[in-house]
């Protein structure tokens, strides 16, 4: 079964929840209504794959000019320009019912290759200890641990540039 990548929209929106909420911890899942800001606010940045029709996961992020991966307004697309060379990855998630297929790599080559595509310049994102090596497949190098207390854990600043 193939997977087909395209842009959110509102439809998508309970899915979308429903995936995040499950497989992220309740203090780390982004809320209903931030979901919604989302698909709304940069819809270009929020992609789901799906499968015969079924939503299996999603990436979704924004775009700035100016990165503080630490601040958490971007998380409500506060500061959000859509113009922006940079992307800020927020969510990488899929069901559970797909988890450790490669979903989840297939969905993150295709984002990023849009995002080249796009002409952005870099992309960014957090994430825990454990999925360094995961990002590092997809030009992500590390570049600090974060500041940010995002659902009261550790988390890491990773970036991928342009090649080339």
């Amino acid at each position: 079964m193939s997977l087909v990548f395209r842009n959110a929209q509102l439809s998508d929106l309970d899915v979308c929840h429903r995936i995040e909420s499950s497989r992220y911890p309740e203090d780390e899942a982004a809320s209903r209504e931030n979901i919604e800001k989302r698909i709304f606010a940069f819809s270009q940045g929020f992609m789901v794959a799906e499968q015969e029709g079924k939503v299996m996961g999603f990436i979704n992020g924004g775009a700035t000019a100016k990165v503080d991966l630490a601040d958490e307004e971007i998380k409500s697309m506060i500061g959000h320009d859509p113009e922006g060379q940079n992307l800020v990855i927020m969510s990488v998630v899929v069901d559970e019912t797909v988890a450790g297929t490669g979903v989840a790599g297939k969905m993150m080559k295709a984002y990023v290759d849009g995002a080249w595509e796009q002409g952005r310049k870099a992309i960014f994102l957090l994430c825990k200890t454990h999925l360094i090596p995961f990002y590092e497949k997809f030009g992500f190098t590390w570049i600090c641990q974060s500041t940010s207390t995002h659902g009261g854990a550790q988390w890491h600043e990773m970036a991928a540039q342009i090649p080339g």
